[in-house]
């Protein structure tokens, strides 16, 4: 066997190598993304199956029959908000304390939205359980904040929710992140 013969069968060998532990990767990961995959979707479930709060099953109730009865009060898409739809109210006057604003922004993640809520703002706060309605609620309480920053009156309101915020990403983001790589992206 000559030298070049040699040389073109260890890399063909190198090669054949290369692909076969590519390939076998290539199983593990997919095998992985099952397997993560099949663990969000059961958390999802089972936050998903929890039972509103009665606090937030009142508010809703309350929330529908205000927009039943004077529907032209309602000016702006925000104030069709899930979160407000559930209940959260931040300020000095009205305010709820931590843990319950907490406690509906998280069921909020994963309830479904309120059918008051137009359906055209609902798609834009995605599927219950997923990174889309994460980022929704990150987004609609800083939203919310920076519109009142520089308003005199609003300090509170403003410290409420950016410390929903900073809670929330805290919190949740790793979770967030998980669900946009295994499939619960919107």
């Amino acid at each position: 066997m000559e030298f070049e013969d040699l040389l073109l069968l260890v890399v063909l060998t190198i090669a054949a190598y290369v692909y076969i532990v590519a390939q076998i990767e290539k199983k593990k990961r997919a095998r992985e993304y099952v397997e993560k995959h099949a663990e969000l979707q059961a958390r999802r479930y089972r936050e998903m199956q929890k039972s509103l709060p009665k606090h937030m099953q009142r508010a809703l109730s309350q929330f529908e029959t205000e927009y039943q009865q004077n529907p032209g009060a309602f000016k702006s898409l925000h104030e069709f908000s899930p979160l407000a739809c559930f209940g959260y109210k931040v300020g000095k006057t009205n305010g709820l304390p931590d843990q319950q604003r907490r406690e509906i922004i998280y069921f909020t993640w994963y309830a479904e939205i309120p059918s008051v809520v137009p359906s055209q703002y609902a798609r834009e706060w995605g599927e219950p359980g997923t990174s889309k309605r994460f980022s929704k609620i990150r987004s609609h309480l800083s939203m919310l904040a920076n519109q009142r920053r520089t308003r005199k009156g609003y300090e509170v309101a403003v410290s409420h929710w950016d410390s929903d915020v900073k809670w929330f990403s805290g919190n949740y983001s790793d979770l967030a992140y998980q669900y946009s790589q295994y499939g619960f992206k919107s």
